[in-house]
């Protein structure tokens, strides 16, 4: 076997981009600040492949160090990719699992798209295409972020629609009286033009999920998001009984395909959602989706942050085609960091395939380099 693809570089950075504000999650969190993990393999060959995901530390008004958790584990089990080939992709990755003590499992995750990622810029192909190819387009939707009144979320609704949306995810207050008010008035002025799906973080019991769920099947929402804690497969089941909107798990508590398999086949899920910059990367999605689509059920992936994050989830919507839907964090200025040129929604709402090699882009290395607060460098 030709080494041209061995792995002889690995090099880490860890950045928090100052055009990211700080983010919560719904309106009972803390605020967060973002930071931006990038991954960059080179091989024998000067080929390289790229992959990057976030993570987040409390913002303490600005006070408190930038979170490097993620870069310290990559910096932790990169030197097991040293010597490997791209080739040996999978194999990489099966092992990297095997021995992984890290749920998240965003550094094993980001290895092994960069390993896909160089190979596909090693055959010259757009990386949705060696996964299958089987479309080169996708209805995106605008997940929002959260605000702080009903006339806020209707106002900024109603922007997206005019910027060619047509699907919005709303992340709110997450206490149901309000939430259930807000979600009237958005539907009132946009339900016409626009869908809607609802995400909650997890952050509701049953009776609550129950009560909200009744009326966004009134209102034909896409689907229901996270409104239990995913591994509570019997209250999941519940809901699904009592409401006939889709649910959808959070997807980033249960990154394994075991976890996966036992809440599809516990009947506790509409459709399912995972993402590869936490599940294990490509190879653990493809199964995943393999998985679901066995089931009859759609993958809705997670690609909430940068370029490299979308990317990922993106090539795999398009290359497998079980995914109705590609997530687009707004405003999208936020998450616009590592290209000169990111991935855009067109004036219909949608997104188109990437037509580079691998990934379909290179990250502004320059720029990372100079403002990364932390950076690693391994070779073989």
């Amino acid at each position: 076997m030709s080494r041209d693809l061995d792995i002889v570089r690995a090099r880490i950075y860890a950045v928090t981009p100052a055009n990211t504000p700080p983010y919560r999650w719904t309106g009972q969190d803390g605020f967060v600040r973002i930071t931006d993990n990038l991954l960059r393999l080179t091989a024998a060959n000067g080929l390289e492949g790229w992959a990057s995901n976030t993570s987040n530390a409390p913002h303490d008004d600005g006070a408190g160090a930038p979170e490097r958790s993620a870069a310290d584990r990559l910096h932790e089990i990169a030197p097991q990719v040293l010597g490997a080939s791209a080739l040996e992709r999978e194999a990489v990755s099966e092992r990297l699992l095997r021995t992984c003590d890290d749920p998240r499992r965003r550094a094993e995750s980001l290895i092994d798209i960069a390993l896909w990622d160089l190979m596909a810029r090693a055959a010259n192909q757009p990386l949705w295409q060696m996964l299958g190819g089987v479309r080169d387009v996708i209805p995106a939707y605008a997940s929002t972020p959260v605000l702080e009144t009903v006339e806020a979320y209707v106002a900024y609704v109603g922007d997206l629609a005019e910027r060619g949306y047509r699907a919005a995810k709303l992340h709110t207050q997450c206490d149901p009286d309000w939430d259930l008010a807000m979600i009237d008035a958005v539907h009132d002025a946009h339900g016409k033009r626009m869908r809607f799906m609802l995400d909650v973080e997890q952050r509701y019991d049953l009776r609550t999920s129950v009560r909200v769920g009744q009326r966004l099947a009134e209102l034909e929402f896409v689907w229901f998001e996270a409104p239990l804690p995913d591994a509570d497969f019997v209250a999941y089941r519940e809901l699904r009984r009592a409401v006939d909107v889709p649910i959808i798990p959070a997807g980033n508590t249960l990154t394994s395909l075991e976890d996966l398999r036992s809440g599809i086949e516990g009947g506790a899920w509409d459709h399912v959602r995972t993402g590869p910059s936490h599940n294990g990367g490509l190879t653990a999605s493809i199964r995943a989706m393999g998985l679901a689509d066995a089931h009859g059920m759609t993958v809705e992936l997670q690609s909430y942050g940068y370029e490299g994050r979308k990317l990922a989830a993106l090539h795999l919507a398009l290359g497998l085609g079980n995914c109705d839907w590609f997530e687009q964090p707004v405003a999208e200025t936020d998450y616009n960091y590592e290209l000169a040129e990111p991935p855009v929604v067109d004036a219909s709402g949608l997104i188109h395939a990437p037509t580079g090699p691998g990934l379909g882009a290179v990250p502004d290395w320059e720029r990372i380099e100079a403002e990364a607060f932390l950076t690693f460098d391994l070779k073989d």
